[in-house]
């Protein structure tokens, strides 16, 4: 059955409609429960970070599941398939795959080699067993995944010195402010998940002891400000806040910003005038306001701003490319060749089922001629067993010898074409 992968990432759309089409992990199972229900989807994975949007299906029918997938990203985020059309990409079959493959290998990411993907590729995996939507073919494809992911950063230095999206939001406020360290500034980190938990452990290292932490959910805020010795506020007081900091980091997963104009404009009075103010937003939707740009003495930079900075942190991890691409190839050509004998075995079941149905049939009738003895029988019957065996050994040994070429494929259908096995 088809493969398809179909979506949009950050190098093929802008993040305002990364952000719009975003699916949160609170409304991942009413998404994936969604796009059960479209006519042409056997199975289906949703893969939604803050650099792409992704759905992995196997599907009845190419083209039509294809469709399925583009309508089901509109439907659900209510956008009109003209608004993101010109942004999506779509793969097939060994192409689908081999993203697959290339995703959770760290490669096709913004941070070459950043290591929060592996994980995300789990959890998509893992909501979509909830909701009983992969089953045989995303199920081998996903676990494969997983292990390509590890393999590659097992095997090659692609992860070496590990660089994230918050790590280069802390190198960026580093070389925003001229300084080696940001020893004696004050941050504010607004979103207490992974991505802040990992801004924390940059700004630890990047020498930053003055830290306070805002989080919808204050127990989050808490366990993190903890942990890392910094200071937890209510969520209520993130205005006070934001009137003595010197950096703010916003990764929040909201819907929509947590810092609006009015907010700002009412902190910005309360702070010295020659106090500049450094707010980098790495949520995807942003966390900020686009109008907080306009206000003087706040400086805003968000996922795009941060590429530079990203492109040289990296380092000699492109030089990994090449090597990780290797592993992933060979592993899609391992997947292919599974996918293919597994398509071929049933065939080949059928179709031996039936030559020996109609083989014993022959060998009824030929029991009840008069005169035939026992002798006779045993002669004929070990000799329609070598002639069904020897007619089917050829096409049966070229479907499985050549599962994983175009070759091959045409073969088996020529197998359910010519020979048409009885499904029964």
């Amino acid at each position: 059955m088809p493969v398809i992968a179909v979506g949009l990432n950050h190098k093929t759309a802008p993040l305002g409609l990364l952000g719009h089409l975003a699916i949160s992990e609170d409304t991942l199972p009413k998404a994936l429960h969604q796009l059960s229900t479209y006519e042409h989807v056997l199975e289906g994975v949703v893969l939604s970070t803050c650099n792409r949007i992704e759905v992995y299906a196997s599907v009845t029918r190419f083209h039509r599941g294809a469709q399925d997938l583009r309508n089901f990203l509109g439907e659900f985020r209510h956008l009109a398939p003209e608004d993101f059309s010109d942004h999506l990409y779509t793969y097939h079959d060994d192409g689908a795959i081999r993203h697959l493959f290339r995703v959770a290998s760290g490669i096709d990411s913004m941070v070459i080699g950043e290591s929060e993907i592996l994980g995300q590729v789990r959890r998509a995996f893992q909501a979509a067993q909830t909701e009983d939507l992969v089953r045989r073919t995303l199920g081998h494809a996903f676990r494969q995944a997983l292990k390509v992911g590890k393999a590659a950063r097992a095997e090659t230095d692609i992860a070496r010195n590990p660089v994230s999206v918050s790590s280069a939001a802390v190198d960026f406020a580093r070389r925003t402010f001229s300084e080696r360290s940001l020893a004696g500034k004050k941050v504010l980190l607004v979103g207490a998940g992974k991505m802040g938990r990992l801004a924390m452990q940059a700004l630890e290292r990047a020498g930053v002891t003055d830290v306070v932490v805002v989080n919808r959910r204050e127990e989050r805020a808490r366990d993190l400000a903890q942990r890392y010795g910094a200071a937890p506020l209510p969520f209520e007081d993130l205005e006070n806040a934001l009137t003595s900091a010197d950096i703010v980091i916003c990764s929040t997963t909201a819907p929509g910003p947590v810092i609006n104009a009015d907010t700002m404009r009412r902190a910005r009075s309360h702070r010295e005038p020659s106090q500049d103010l450094l707010v980098i937003d790495i949520a995807v939707p942003h966390d900020v306001d686009p109008e907080v740009r306009r206000i003087e003495g706040v400086t805003v930079r968000d996922l795009e701003d941060l590429a530079q900075v990203v492109k040289t942190s990296l380092g000699n991890r492109h030089s990994e490319v090449s090597k990780v691409e290797a592993i992933v190839a060979a592993e899609v050509r391992r997947f292919m060749e599974w996918e293919r004998a597994d398509e071929v075995a049933p065939v080949v079941s059928r179709l031996v089922a039936q030559a020996e149905k109609e083989r014993a049939a022959e060998m009824e009738r030929f029991k009840r001629r008069p005169g035939v003895d026992d002798a006779t029988v045993e002669a004929v019957d070990r000799l329609s067993r070598r002639l069904v065996a020897k007619l089917l050994h050829e096409p049966i040994s070229r479907a499985k010898e050549m599962p994983s070429t175009h070759q091959g494929q045409l073969h088996l259908s020529a197998l359910r074409e010519l020979f048409e096995p009885d499904e029964g």
